[in-house]
């Protein structure tokens, strides 16, 4: 039986990491490990080693309007996890308000929640609340909503009523299917305001993210709400790879041309699909490196210039000219540990464990996309119809014998 997740470090609402170093980009190494595995180890694994890599982030307000019909409420929960805290959104310019997350369940949010709604008026209340996943720092707060608007309901994409730890199971949560829609306002008035929710899992099975369809501001028709598989600094944690692919494309061809993206955390995205495309590219060149490494032993390709990651960090260096004409055994089988090696050379020796599970989601999704096999060993290699593109004519490509580059 897997242990009931942790709590998120207790973090003081003046204390915490706003302006400073703090911690986004340690997604990749966590990602193998299903969700409450990925929990207790992500931060077993922080208060242990205490670093992975520091990102300059800035400070953001605790409570500031963002756009003409978005308040951004911060969960007031700073930490190497949350960045400056969740984001909590509310959505809508009339007497009812849409939430988006209720953060951790701080009494500093639910304070910051209440006074910005009675400076909205005192007869605003919140319609609807949309938790966009199950984790901890985006649900803890719904008995707070509760509090402030009892006939509220809560909305949460449930597949297979999905909460492995039953962090809600008192709570009366509603389905989300993807494509529902939720509206505040009406065209009469002047203030409608319309979400459309989009399952996007990936960062976790039940992931939604919300594109904004309607609102009396035509700037903010076709922004999206990205949860956490897009921040506003540094990359973001997945549980299953091929799917959180496959979601990142889904929301760049759903966002607006040049819209904005309102993130689980993080600062404001000017332009989400440019952004989006960091994040495929990323995703991509990971493959890419895990496919040279089964092929030539180095992450680059002979002859390429050396791949860099999406935060500009150099990863192993192309095979010296010299080794140009040299004998190479192509496509050898490698442990996962020893891609690590090469693939993470460049990193302190102690992040090397966690890389591993990284990378495992990476070769998986390689072998379901037919490129990689895995020997009964369990060492991982190219496949042969990989290795038919890459060697030289007259080799053949399942020998794995010495050739000349």
């Amino acid at each position: 039986m897997v242990p009931r997740p942790l709590p998120y470090p207790n973090t003081h609402p003046n204390k915490g990491l706003q302006g400073t170093n703090t911690y986004a980009s340690q997604g990749h190494f966590f990602a193998a490990y299903p969700s409450q595995q990925y929990e207790i180890l992500r931060r077993i694994y922080w208060k242990r080693r205490g670093f992975f890599m520091a990102v300059n982030i800035p400070s953001l307000p605790e409570v500031e309007r963002i756009s003409t019909s978005i308040w951004r409420i911060l969960g007031c929960n700073p930490s190497k996890f949350t960045l400056q805290g969740t984001n909590t959104y509310l959505l809508g310019k009339g007497s009812e308000r849409i939430l988006v997350d209720t953060a951790q369940g701080l009494p500093q949010w639910k304070d910051k929640l209440y006074e910005t709604m009675l400076q909205e008026g005192e007869t605003v209340k919140i319609k609807t609340c949309v938790l966009t996943h199950w984790h901890h720092d985006h649900v803890m707060g719904v008995k707070d909503v509760r509090g402030y608007s009892p006939s509220v309901k809560v909305y949460k994409h449930l597949g297979n009523r999905y909460d492995p730890d039953q962090t809600l199971q008192d709570e009366e949560i509603l389905d989300i299917e993807n494509g529902q829609k939720f509206s505040v306002g009406s065209e009469k008035d002047g203030n409608l305001f319309e979400v459309e929710a989009v399952h996007a899992p990936g960062h976790a099975k039940d992931h939604m993210c919300l594109l904004i369809t309607k609102s009396s501001d035509p700037a903010e028709i076709g922004c999206i709400f990205t949860a956490d598989n897009v921040l506003g600094h540094g990359t973001a944690v997945f549980e299953d790879l091929s799917a959180y692919v496959s979601s990142l494309k889904l929301m760049k061809e759903r966002v607006g041309q040049g819209r904005r993206a309102f993130p689980g955390h993080g600062s404001v995205i000017d332009n989400a699909q440019l952004k989006l495309d960091e994040y495929i590219t990323h995703r991509s060149m990971r493959e890419d490196e895990a496919i040279n490494v089964l092929i030539y032993g180095t992450t680059t390709a002979p002859g390429k210039s050396p791949l860099k990651t999406a935060e500009g960090f150099p990863q192993s260096v192309p095979p010296p000219e010299a080794d140009i004409g040299k004998e190479l055994v192509l496509g050898k089988e490698w442990k996962s540990m020893e891609m690590v090696k090469v693939i993470y050379r460049m990193y302190p020796e102690n992040l090397w464990g966690p890389a591993e599970g990284g990378l495992l989601q990476v070769l998986e999704k390689l072998r379901g996309d037919g490129k990689v096999e895995k020997t009964a060993g369990g060492k991982w290699k190219a496949s042969d119809s990989l290795m038919r593109d890459v060697v030289p004519d007259g080799v053949d490509a399942g020998s794995r014998s010495p050739v000349k580059l």
